[in-house]
């Protein structure tokens, strides 16, 4: 099955990369020195409010992936990494390569449904027959919403995916704090697990043995920078324990979409603030999209994670037992966090009428579990914690 999973992502990422190498005038793919980025500090000091995106290139848009290949060496270091990447997650429940895999999954179904607004499908309907303002149109479109015109922040957003549990401990931060002392020291006890999780990967993302791979997604040092920048933010955004983090965030959202009389920016980086909590908001949203899927796929995962938790409760690796919060935290978890993040996929506006789907799944299964979610933890019980479990 990992054989598989593996496969699967690398033939997904080769798509992307095929994209990136298109859009380029040169497609020598030639290894640099300069695509070699490795900052000191903390990844959460590097979080930044805004990412600049690409401005729309009508040229490279034109140019076409079909008569590209991923040069040879590349699409093998590609493989190497990935194969790796799936060897450096444990052997948890939930956090582990095959839940990595699907929240794959789940950012390129949502990059897939990113839509323009209504106001910008209003001009292009509105555009003359000689498509004059059409470029302006569509540059506006790339700086808001066209987040997938930019095939590097989709590659960039599928590896923040892809490494996001790196070496997960099978516990929350609060945990690995006590567990991991001298890792929780070194990040300064904040989001310990997620950014052991990025350092992880992108130490060895940095290794000579990807210098082909590195070649062929970036064309500039800039184009590194700003794929780090995004890597950094979202992975860091999967973090939702953490409430000074979580309170930031909407904080962030609120300037992005509600803003206060008086606060006064550029147009430009209006514009990145809000592309940029939306890449954000697309990985939190794939990291528990089970939560948004069929009733099917909800208990599975639901399942798993229960079978984790109480592992390391079994374990005196928590003082929590689930059997015990586990129909309540539930409706919680839904009512606080699931519910009002599938309203902030709608109101921002990008994904169409896919958002109406993710907020009436997320409804659907808060109701079924409200119904049903008592007689479930008791199989889950009767099935994972009885005698000899």
């Amino acid at each position: 099955k990992g054989g598989r999973l593996v496969e699967w992502n690398v033939s997904l990422f080769c798509e992307i990369l095929k994209q990136i190498i298109a859009r380029r005038e040169d497609r020598s793919c030639k290894p640099s020195s300069e695509f070699v980025l490795n900052p000191e500090g903390m990844p959460l000091d590097e979080v930044s409010e805004i990412i600049a995106l690409p401005a729309y290139d009508s040229a490279a848009a034109r140019r076409q992936k079909n008569d590209v290949e991923v040069p040879v060496e590349a699409k093998e270091q590609l493989r190497d990494y990935i194969r790796a990447i799936a060897t450096m997650y444990r052997s948890n429940s939930f956090h582990n390569f095959e839940h990595a895999s699907h929240v794959v999954l789940s950012v390129n179904k949502l990059l897939g449904r990113i839509v323009a607004p209504s106001d910008l499908e209003d001009i292009l309907r509105d555009e003359s027959a000689d498509g004059q303002g059409r470029e302006e149109t569509l540059t506006l479109h790339d700086h808001t919403y066209g987040i997938t015109s930019d095939p590097l922040t989709q590659f960039a957003l599928l590896l923040s995916a892809l490494i996001h549990d790196v070496d997960h401990l099978g516990v929350p931060n609060t945990q690995v704090i006590v567990e991991q002392k001298s890792l929780a020291k070194v990040y300064a006890q904040r989001s310990v697990a997620e950014q052991n999780s990025l350092d992880l990967s992108w130490d060895m993302f940095m290794d000579e043995r990807f210098d082909a791979l590195r070649a062929a997604l970036f064309e500039t040092p800039e184009d590194l920078k700003r794929f780090r920048q995004l890597v950094v933010n979202s992975v860091m955004a999967t973090d939702i324990a953490d409430k000074d983090l979580k309170t930031l965030r909407n904080a962030r959202w609120d300037k992005a979409f509600h803003k206060e009389e008086g606060f006064v920016e550029s147009e430009h980086d209006s514009f990145n603030r809000r592309a940029t909590i939306v890449i954000e908001h697309v990985i939190q949203a794939s990291d528990i999209s089970h939560t948004m899927q069929h009733w099917h796929v909800y208990r599975k995962w639901n399942e798993s994670l229960f079978v984790e938790m109480y592992q390391a409760y079994k374990a005196g690796r928590s003082q929590s037992n689930p059997v015990d919060f586990w129909y309540k935290g539930e409706i919680g978890f839904f009512d606080f966090y699931i519910i009002p993040l599938a309203k902030k996929l709608k109101e921002c506006g990008v994904f169409g009428v896919s958002s109406d789907e993710f907020l009436d799944y997320a409804t659907k299964n808060r109701q079924e579990w409200k119904d049903r979610g008592e007689q479930v933890v008791a199989e889950l019980v009767e099935k994972h914690c009885s005698i000899g479990n």
